[in-house]
């Protein structure tokens, strides 16, 4: 019987030493009542130290060789091992030779006297450095990376979280990576709360059919909001969960772009009102909740008087601002609600939601009173009056198509005009 087991205690130390082979991990011992420090022939290649040093090599000789930045951290592990806790560290160590390499350090218990006092401690100790220099590569390129590089999971049971964000979270969602790491509500938190819904129903169905999950929406990094834009590809795991990688980066430029380009669609150039596009588009929405509801609404169509005579006389610099005072005055005189554009020229039109013909009238003619009462001057001629003439229509229930309303208000400003001009007309 202590035959075999003494042949069994052999062929588990032969296929430990062939793991430790394998894995190139170096094995050491401490004991903590003589202090002194040994180790295999894995661990003499490792640390290269001479052979008179490895005789008298102690915790303290051990501390001597650890970096002057990891040393706090050395110091605190090896205080938990000496108390039984175990010991497990990254941190750099001086070889004999004088190179400094990266090791992984860990170890436990061995052996504890009578009284439950550890006294030996056996552990391994691992040549990390080649590992640790990638690591240290991939941090400066995604310092890099104008974003934030992160790792999301969905476990099976819909629970998320982030086993990795780059150090730029900090700056779009005012967070650090370990933060996220712990609480990964924060990065949801840090959502604009009219985009967080949107955000989570595009995660839910990129798991749900596994199609690249892309998404815009708001962020906050302390006090300002920021646009950004995010980017992954999910894999389904083994065990259920939905694994992303992916790219997190600001786009508050081409939002800007964005909305100016939109701006640009709809409004006219020389004025900044509505162009006759956006007009009708908005008389659409009009028409079909008047349709729908009886929600009244009236048409303003207007033009500026004798305006060919403005600019043959004072120029077309003078025709242009006279045409730039009277979007001012729109936007100074009107309701939020009411939609003010050019059509054309020196024509424009006034959408009222809301309103019946008679306020409409009523706003017209406010309008030419103000107009007429509006200094002009031109540098060659000296000071001019311009006037407008103004059709005013409202939303009827025989009004099939738009161009009917369009029409009508079309032949009552033709009206105001044959009338003598500076006048409103209803029709």
């Amino acid at each position: 019987m202590d035959r075999m087991r003494l042949a069994t205690r052999e062929q588990a130390h032969r296929t430990l030493e062939s793991v430790l082979a394998l894995t190139g991990v170096g094995l050491w011992e401490w004991d903590l009542i003589d202090g002194w420090i040994g180790g295999d022939a894995r661990l003499e290649a490792i640390l290269a130290l001479p052979d008179a040093e490895w005789r008298r090599l102690s915790i303290e000789r051990w501390a001597e060789r650890v970096h002057d930045e990891d040393r706090p951290r050395f110091d605190a592990e090896a205080a938990r091992a000496e108390r039984g806790a175990g010991f497990d560290a990254v941190y750099r160590l001086r070889r004999g030779d004088g190179h400094w390499i990266w090791v992984h350090d860990r170890s436990g218990v061995f052996y504890h006297d009578a009284g439950g006092r550890p006294v030996r401690l056996v552990g391994v100790l691992e040549d990390v450095t080649q590992r640790q220099e990638e690591r240290r590569r991939w941090v400066r390129l995604a310092r890099s990376i104008p974003g934030v590089i992160y790792t999301f999971v969905l476990d099976a049971e819909g629970r998320p979280s982030f086993p990795y964000t780059s150090d730029r979270v900090k700056d779009f969602y005012g967070v650090t990576p370990e933060q996220v790491q712990r609480d990964p509500s924060l990065v949801f938190d840090a959502i604009h709360p009219e985009d967080l819904s949107r955000v989570m129903e595009s995660i839910e169905l990129s798991a749900r059919t596994l199609e690249d999950w892309q998404c815009e929406y708001r962020a906050r990094a302390g006090e300002d909001w920021h646009w950004v834009e995010g980017r992954s590809s999910p894999e389904r795991q083994p065990d259920g969960s939905t694994i992303w990688h992916g790219l997190i980066f600001l786009i508050d430029q081409r939002k800007e772009l964005e909305a100016r380009l939109r701006h640009l669609s709809v409004t006219d150039a020389l004025t900044g009102l509505y162009n006759r596009r956006h007009l009708l588009a908005c008389m659409e929405e009009e028409m079909s909740r008047f349709r729908r509801y009886g929600t009244p609404f009236s048409v303003v169509m207007f033009d500026l008087d004798n305006f060919k005579r403005i600019n043959d006389r004072h120029g077309h610099a003078a025709g242009d601002a006279v045409l730039k005072r009277l979007a001012a005055i729109l936007e100074e005189r009107l309701r939020e609600t009411d939609i003010a554009g050019r059509t054309g020229g020196e024509e424009f039109l006034l959408l009222l939601p809301g309103t019946e013909a008679s306020g409409g009238e009523r706003i017209a003619e406010d309008l030419c009173a103000v107009m007429v009462d509006e200094p002009f001057c031109s540098e060659e001629k000296g000071p001019f009056r311009v006037t407008l003439s103004a059709g005013v229509t409202e939303a009827i229930e025989t009004d099939e198509r738009l161009h009917h309303l369009w029409a009508r208000a079309d032949r009552a400003l033709y009206r105001a005009k044959a009338a003598g001009r500076n006048r409103v007309c209803r029709g």
